[in-house]
């Protein structure tokens, strides 16, 4: 927030400056109620109407400069929430692969929205109104010590006691709002998960029990914020309760010296006016102060998420893919009682086309997941024409190696965004993808071809249209590793060996198949194949050598086709 703040220096400044402006129109009020009463008790018309006209000017030009703060003010909250919205988001991107699945979306999404949200009514709006009210309390207090100070010492008296009542909420304030938006993060969560679990829970039956578990998070959340709310109340109900009593003490204490002839009825006036003018400040600041205090946990949730630093790879030099991506007695385990690799070894050549086969749960995903720089948190080495992955930039990596997913995630966009994704290609390269993936054979099919809109995740598509365009989306980039993991499984077999065909036949390209589909026509048009098992690389060979040695592959094979 102070990085926020630095960049917005120049309008926090203007703010600030018009805020003093205003504040202080505020508390010149009461000597212009003092002028017209004072002149009207001694009937005195020229004095009339010269405060008449001086006032008037006042109006004109404090409703101008309040204009004036009104609109930077809202201009300050602008920058700053959308500066600091911007913040955590990068931040959130630049985490690496592991780092930022281990935290739900969710908690991203709420941090976004919920986070800032609170920040904006509990930090920024509450900041700028007791920087104003400070300011009334300063002019104010010059000017009563001008007309009475023994009303001003009354008023001191007063607001010694009016703040050390509130601020003992301060504690439990900042506690019940950290457990807020706790609480917030989490129905974020739970929203999200039953959004994305819609045509599972319509398809069990089970929307009562779903409806059921949402009451019981939304009545935590509810609770959640009263409890926050209620310490407001009480906060607020003191300082209003002090306020009144602070009022009636300087009203009696001015009409005393009144009858005693110290000071004028337009001093009178003046002094009340002024009264008022002292104490809502103070009700002010005592209300929001604990407000502030209360938002510091928020705070610092969001600059974890902004300040993050992916120290996962930390290598700078320019990778390179002339010959070969190798890989020596690689292990890794996303738990350590549970290793998914124990000592994997291959040679992916330049060019080649390499098919990874096996059964579920052998590692085939995470291999492909740390060839294509996912984690570094692994053993053993990885090594991009000779240099360790680690010593490499990492950015620069990834812009070598496309990889389409067996799950495949559509942008709300149109076709031809969710193929470029935020780039500009010439029309020959988008063609060729096109035909390629297969996307041109149902872009007739839809309403505005390349511009038609997919919906959410892809909704507006059958499953093999998102395939077929994750296909094109990779290989317009014309990386020179292409990853399918399980890329074609959405797809019928007539179009998936047809696209897979098409990739063998790409002489420059190197290829990394996962599949399970046993297709002996197909596989044996791959190089070589990658036979897992149990974590490690047990076998590698093209199809006629694996069938002849009549090894663990031959029968993983024949129980297949």
């Amino acid at each position: 927030m102070k990085e926020c703040l630095k960049k917005n220096k120049l309008l926090l400044v203007v703010t600030a400056f018009f805020s003093v402006i205003t504040s202080v129109g505020n508390a010149v009020v009461a000597i212009f109620l003092q002028k017209i009463i004072d002149v009207t008790m001694g009937k005195n018309f020229n004095g009339f109407l010269n405060v008449l006209l001086a006032t008037l000017v006042y109006i004109a030009m404090y409703g101008l400069c309040y204009f004036i703060y009104a609109v930077t003010s809202k201009m300050l909250v602008r920058n700053l929430t959308r500066m600091l919205r911007k913040k955590v988001f990068r931040g959130v991107m630049r985490r690496g692969y592991q780092d930022f699945t281990s935290i739900n979306t969710a908690d991203y999404i709420s941090a976004l929205t919920n986070d800032i949200k609170l920040v904006e009514e509990n930090y920024i709006l509450p900041l700028l109104l007791m920087l104003q009210h400070a300011i009334t309390f300063v002019a104010t207090l010059v000017l009563l010590l001008i007309l009475s100070p023994i009303v001003t010492g009354c008023l001191v008296l007063c607001m010694i006691l009016m703040y050390t009542i509130p601020s003992l909420f301060g504690k439990a304030l900042q506690s019940r709002q950290d457990v807020l938006s706790g609480k917030l993060a989490r129905f974020t969560t739970r929203l999200k998960d039953i959004f994305s679990g819609y045509e599972v829970i319509k398809s069990y039956r089970v929307t009562g029990e779903v409806e059921e578990e949402f009451c019981q998070e939304n009545h935590e959340v509810a609770d959640a914020k009263y409890a926050a709310d209620k310490l407001f109340v009480i906060n607020e109900s003191l300082s209003q309760m002090l306020a009144i009593i602070t009022q009636v003490v300087a009203i009696f204490v001015s009409a005393y010296l009144v009858l005693r002839g110290s000071i004028s009825m337009g001093t009178l006036i003046a002094l009340v006016q002024l009264g008022g003018s002292f104490v809502w400040p103070i009700v002010t600041l005592m209300q929001n102060i604990p407000k502030v205090k209360s938002i510091k946990p928020v705070l610092q949730r969001l600059d974890e998420f902004s300040d993050y630093s992916d120290l996962s790879f930390t290598g700078t030099e320019l990778p390179s893919f002339e010959t070969e991506l190798t890989a020596k007695n690689l292990a890794f385990s996303y738990d350590p009682e549970h290793p998914v690799l124990t000592g994997a070894e291959l040679t992916l050549r330049k060019g080649k086309k390499y098919a990874v086969v096996g059964e579920s749960g052998c590692g085939k995903t995470t291999l492909i997941k740390l060839l294509s720089g996912c984690y570094a948190g692994y053993e053993g080495e990885i090594r991009l024409d000779g240099r360790e992955l680690r010593t490499l930039d990492i950015d620069r990596v990834r812009e070598m190696i496309s990889v389409i997913h067996q799950n495949v995630y559509m942008f709300d966009k149109s076709i031809e965004e969710n193929i470029c994704i935020y780039q500009s290609f010439p029309q020959e390269k988008l063609d060729n993808a096109l035909r390629l993936s297969g996307v041109d054979r149902f872009l007739s099919q839809t309403t505005d071809g390349l511009a038609s809109p997919v919906g959410e995740n892809g909704a507006n598509l059958s499953g093999g249209q998102r395939q077929r365009i994750a296909i094109a989306r990779a290989l317009i980039q014309r990386t020179p590793i292409l990853i399918l993991d399980e890329g074609t499984s959405a797809i019928d077999m007539q179009t998936a060996y047809d696209i897979e065909s098409r990739l063998l036949k790409i002489p420059e390209l190197t290829l990394l198949t996962i599949t399970h589909k046993m297709s002996g026509e197909l596989l044996g048009k791959y190089d070589e194949i990658i036979f897992m098992k149990e974590g490690i690389v047990a076998e590698m060979g093209n199809l006629e050598e694996l069938l002849r040695r009549k090894s663990e592959f031959a029968t993983f094979y024949s129980l297949n086709i």
